[in-house]
C-alpha cells in the first residue's frame, strides 16, 4: 500500500505540480527578500542601541535570530500573496493559462491548486503565530530586558565607585559575577539635598517585572540609612529584601511582553486585551487564505498589460487588510465592538470583495442584461 505523499502526488497532475513548484519558488523568494530588509532594519535598530550604550553588542546577533523567527507569521502572508500574484500574473502574460484553458483546464483546477498552496502556508503560519512565534518572542524579550541591564552595568568595577548616568546614586560592589548581574558588598548612595539615602547589604541582583517592564536592584540582608547623622529624623532599618526602581517599563515593553505570552495563558485569562491578541494570531493564517484567493483575478492582465499590472491594487488591497486587522484589535481591546462581530466583521467584508473580483465579468455582464431590458 502506498503512503499518503505517493497518494498526493500522483493525484496531482504534471499542470498541477507545475504550478505548486512555482508558487513555492515565488514563496521562498519573495520571503527571502522581505526576510533581509527586516533583519538589515533590526540590525540598524539594535547597533545604534549598542552605539548610545543601552545594549551590549555581543547580544545583537542572537536578538536577531529571535526577531528573524518571530517575524515569519508576518512575511509568510503576504510573501504568499505576491508569490501567487508573480506566477499566475507570468503565466497570464506569457498565455500559458490561456494554452491550458484551450486544453480544457477549467479555472476551478487553479482555484484548486492555489487553495492547496495557501491551505498549507495558512497552516505553517497559524502554527508559527499561536505556538512558535510567542515562545519565540518571550525569550526575545527575556534577552533583551537583561541586555539592557548588563548595559546599565557597564563600567562597574569591582572594589570601585561608579556614578549612574544622570548623577542622582552612586554605587559600589566589591565583587561582580561575569555577567554583572550579581554583586556581593553592595554600597548604594541616593543622592538628596535634605534626606541622603544610604543602602548596604550583603548581595544584590538586577531582577525585570514580566508584567510592567519595570527594572529592580534586589538587595539582600542589609541596613537601611535615611537622613543626616547626628540629626533626630535619622533612621536605621534593617531589611532581609529591599528593591529600588532602576528603570520603570514604558507601554511599549507592555505591548511586547504581552505578545510574547502562550496562546493558552491568554485563552485562560480571557480578558479584552487577551482576546484581541489571540483574534490577531488567528487573523493571520485566514488573511493568507482570503489574500491567495484574491491574486488570481488581480494576476490575470489584461491585453498589452504586463505580468506586473494587477501589483498596486494588491498592495493596496493588502495595506487594507492589514490596517483593518490592527484597528479591529483596538477596537476589541477597547470594548468598542462585540467579540463575536469582531472576530470576523473583516475576513467577512475582504471574502465579499475577493468574490466581487473574481465573478466581477459575471456581474457586470447581468447588469448590462438588466440595464437592456429596462430600456426594452
Amino acid at each position: 500500500m502506498r503512503n499518503v505523499p505517493q497518494q498526493i502526488f500522483s493525484w496531482l497532475w504534471v499542470i498541477d505540480r507545475y504550478m505548486l513548484k512555482e508558487f513555492v519558488i515565488n514563496l521562498t523568494a519573495i520571503t527571502g527578500v522581505l526576510w533581509l530588509i527586516y533583519i538589515s532594519t533590526r540590525f540598524a535598530r539594535y547597533l545604534a542601541e549598542a552605539a548610545v550604550g543601552n545594549m551590549p553588542a555581543d547580544v545583537i546577533f542572537s536578538l536577531l535570530g529571535f526577531s528573524s523567527l518571530g517575524a515569519l507569521s508576518i512575511l509568510l502572508p503576504i510573501a504568499a500573496f505576491l508569490g501567487v500574484m508573480l506566477t499566475l500574473g507570468r503565466m497570464s502574460s506569457d498565455n500559458e493559462l490561456t494554452v491550458m484553458a484551450a486544453c480544457g483546464i477549467s479555472r476551478k483546477r487553479i482555484i484548486r491548486n492555489v487553495l492547496i498552496f495557501s491551505g498549507v502556508v495558512a497552516a505553517i503560519v497559524a502554527y508559527l503565530s499561536l505556538t512558535i512565534v510567542p515562545s519565540v518572542l518571550a525569550e526575545r524579550y527575556e534577552l533583551e530586558q537583561k541586555a539592557k541591564m548588563s548595559a546599565n552595568t557597564t563600567g562597574l568595577v569591582a572594589g570601585s565607585f561608579k556614578e549612574s548616568r544622570n548623577g542622582d546614586w552612586t554605587f559600589y560592589s566589591e565583587k561582580l559575577s561575569s555577567d554583572k548581574q550579581l554583586m556581593e558588598n553592595v554600597f548604594i548612595e541616593i543622592h538628596r539635598k535634605n534626606k541622603p539615602l544610604i543602602f548596604r547589604s550583603d548581595t544584590g541582583h538586577f531582577e525585570v517585572d514580566v508584567d510592567t517592564g519595570d527594572k529592580f536592584l534586589v538587595l539582600n540582608d542589609g541596613y537601611r540609612y535615611e537622613g543626616k547623622a547626628g540629626q533626630q529624623d535619622f533612621t536605621i532599618a534593617e531589611f532581609e529584601s529591599h528593591s529600588l526602581l532602576v528603570e520603570k517599563g514604558d507601554d511599549g515593553q507592555v505591548r511586547e511582553r504581552h505578545k510574547a505570552l502562550p496562546t493558552s495563558v491568554l485563552w485562560q485569562r480571557g480578558g479584552l486585551e487577551d482576546i484581541a491578541e489571540i483574534q490577531w494570531r488567528i487573523s493571520a493564517a485566514i488573511m493568507t487564505l482570503v489574500l491567495c484567493i484574491s491574486a488570481i483575478p488581480l494576476s490575470n492582465a489584461g491585453p498589452r498589460q504586463g505580468r506586473y499590472a494587477g501589483f498596486v491594487p494588491a498592495v493596496l488591497l493588502y495595506i487594507i487588510y492589514s490596517n483593518l486587522l490592527g484597528v479591529n484589535q483596538a477596537w476589541i481591546e477597547k470594548g468598542s465592538i462585540g467579540v463575536g462581530v469582531g472576530m470576523v466583521w473583516v475576513h467577512l467584508l475582504m471574502a465579499m470583495i475577493m468574490l466581487f473580483l473574481m465573478y466581477r465579468q459575471k456581474i457586470q455582464r447581468l447588469l448590462t442584461q438588466q440595464k437592456r431590458r429596462r430600456q426594452q
